[in-house]
C-alpha cells in the first residue's frame, strides 16, 4: 500500500506580461547534479518536452546512466560545460553549492537552485538571473515518478524573473507557489518534523514489530488513516493515543518496556508535547 498525501490542483495561471518580449521561452536545460532530486527534474523536464543538454555529476557511469534517459551529454568536468542551455538547475548537496559555483567557467543566462535552506544569492556571482525552484517532496530515484505529485515552490531575484519562472514551472507541476526564502526555509523545517523525523520514528516502528515476529505491514493502513485525516481536520483534532486521552498507566507501562534510554527520552517528551498541545 502506497503512502500518499493527495494536494488540490494550485497550478499558477500566468497572464500574458512583458516577460514573454524580454525573455525567450525557455526551451533546454542544464542539470547540475545527480541526486534524487536531479532524477525527478529529468522525468519531469521530458515530460514536459524540455530539452536537457547537459548533466553533470561527480561520477560519470552514474551521470551517464541519468543522461541516457534524456539523451542528454554527461560529463563529470565543470570546465566542459557549455553554455547552450537556458536555463542551469543546480541540484547539489546543500553544504556543495559554494564549492560548485565557483567551478563555473562562465557567466550563466539563467540559474536556479532547489534546495530548501540555501540562499538564491549563492548564484548571485555567475547570472544576472537567478532564482529558486524548490520541490516540497521526499524524492527518491528508484520511485514511480507518474504517481508521485511535486509542489514547487518559487522565488526569483526580481519580480519579472519570477514571473518566467512561475511559467516554466506550470509546465513540471500542478501545484506552484510563490515563496520568499524565509518561507521556504519555514516549509524546510516542517518537512523535516513531518518527513523525516516522522519516517524516522516509522523505523522505530518496525524495528519494534519485528523484534516481536510481527509483520511490520500491518501499520500501513494507520499510516494511510493517519494522513486521510489530515484533509479533513487539523492534527491537534486528529491526534489520539494515551498522551492524547492522558493515559498515564499505559504511557508508564511503555516507558518501562522501552530499554534504549534515546527513544525512552523521545517517548517521553513526545508524550508531552502532545499533552501541551491538547490541553491549548
Amino acid at each position: 500500500m502506497s503512502i500518499t498525501f493527495p494536494l488540490p490542483n494550485n497550478k499558477i495561471e500566468m497572464a500574458a506580461t512583458t516577460y514573454n518580449v524580454l525573455f525567450p521561452e525557455i526551451e533546454n536545460a542544464t542539470i547540475i547534479g545527480t541526486g534524487n532530486v536531479a532524477n525527478w527534474f529529468v522525468y519531469a523536464l521530458k515530460k514536459a518536452k524540455i530539452q536537457i543538454n547537459q548533466i553533470y555529476g561527480r561520477h560519470l557511469n552514474k551521470c551517464k546512466i541519468l543522461a541516457e534517459k534524456c539523451g542528454a551529454e554527461a560529463i563529470d568536468d565543470l570546465s566542459k560545460l557549455k553554455k547552450n542551455s537556458n536555463l542551469y538547475i543546480f541540484s547539489v548537496n546543500d553544504d556543495g553549492y559554494k564549492d560548485v559555483v565557483a567551478q563555473i567557467p562562465f557567466e550563466l543566462p539563467m540559474a536556479v537552485l532547489t534546495a530548501g535552506s540555501v540562499s538564491q544569492c549563492v548564484l548571485a556571482p555567475i547570472t544576472p538571473r537567478y532564482g529558486t525552484i524548490y520541490p516540497c517532496q521526499t524524492i527518491s530515484s528508484t520511485m514511480d515518478f507518474s504517481q508521485v505529485e511535486v509542489p514547487l515552490c518559487i522565488e526569483g531575484c526580481d519580480e519579472q524573473f519570477e514571473n518566467q519562472l512561475l511559467h516554466f514551472a506550470n509546465n513540471l507541476s500542478d501545484t506552484v507557489v510563490r515563496m520568499n526564502e524565509q518561507q521556504r526555509q519555514q516549509l524546510h523545517l516542517a518537512a523535516v518534523f513531518a518527513c523525516n523525523f516522522g519516517n524516522a520514528l516509522n523505523g522505530v516502528s518496525f524495528d519494534i514489530l519485528k523484534n516481536a515476529n510481527i509483520n511490520p505491514q500491518l501499520l500501513l493502513p494507520l499510516l494511510q488513516n493517519t494522513l486521510n485525516k489530515l484533509k479533513t481536520m487539523t492534527p491537534k483534532d486528529a491526534q489520539t493515543g494515551p498522551a492524547a486521552r492522558g493515559d498515564k498507566n499505559v504511557i508508564a507501562k511503555h516507558l518501562g518496556m522501552i530499554e534504549d534510554e534515546k527513544l525512552r527520552e523521545i517517548y517521553r517528551l513526545m508524550s508531552e508535547i502532545i499533552q501541551e498541545n491538547q490541553n491549548k
